[in-house]
């Protein structure tokens, strides 16, 4: 594993397309361009309960190796658009992935997951926005989720998994989503709203997804931390 971790460190450094951007948007085609969609599912639908994957297509997704330190969504800006607001989830695990599995995703959580199963996030989660941006959308993608660790993308299809269990809330933020057509996302969940839970082994499919920014920059306070980091496993 250390050996893994060194290696990738420094492929990182190495790598010119690594440096080259500080995030990328998935699907590419709607960084600039409000999604046809909404979608309430997973960090803000109502009560948790909800287990939740994405897979994001290696097409949209820049040559790696890198690092990816958080990712971050936008409110809906077209009708019905969501104004600011700002909560906390008390305890949500993340993880990311990279994954064999295509839009095709199976039912089946279990079988959507490689073996770089990486937990970068876990335990309470501040979910807020400004709701800051034209009318009509796109709104500005500033809600955050910043990894305890990053996780270490060497290339192929990746896949974003959410495990919220129950819990008090007095609303339901609309995040921007896309759905129609061809695009690089599709998903499966089981969400309490409709019927499921958390700890579900199965849930449905369906080609929605959450319009998704990834970081490839640490967060500004954890930069020096990150640094250590990589000099450390080098």
């Amino acid at each position: 594993m250390k050996f893994r971790l060194a290696a990738f460190w420094i492929a990182v450094l190495l790598t010119p397309s690594a440096r080259a951007v500080d995030s990328f948007v998935v699907p590419n085609a709607s960084e600039a361009v409000e999604g046809d969609s909404n979608n309430s599912i997973p960090f803000s639908s109502m009560g948790g309960n909800t287990r939740y994957q994405q897979v994001y297509l290696d097409d949209d997704i820049p040559p790696g190796p890198f690092p990816i330190y958080g990712i971050a969504f936008r409110p809906n800006g077209a009708e019905p658009a969501q104004p600011s607001f700002s909560f906390q989830i008390p305890d949500v695990d993340i993880y990311l992935v990279t994954t064999e599995q295509s839009t095709n995703l199976s039912t089946t959580f279990g079988l959507n997951i490689g073996s770089d199963y990486t937990l970068v996030a876990s335990g309470p989660l501040p979910v807020a926005s400004a709701a800051s941006g034209p009318g009509g959308g796109p709104l500005a993608f500033d809600i955050e989720v910043w990894f305890d660790q990053p996780f270490a993308y060497g290339g192929g299809n990746l896949l974003l998994d959410v495990v919220l269990p129950p819990y008090e809330t007095s609303g339901s933020p609309i995040f921007d989503a896309v759905s129609n057509g061809p695009d690089p996302v599709a998903r499966v969940f089981s969400a309490g709203i409709n019927g499921g839970s958390f700890d579900a082994t199965t849930g449905i499919v369906d080609t929605q997804g959450l319009v998704t920014k990834f970081m490839l920059v640490p967060e500004p306070a954890g930069a020096a931390i990150a640094a250590f980091t990589a000099l450390a496993a080098l």
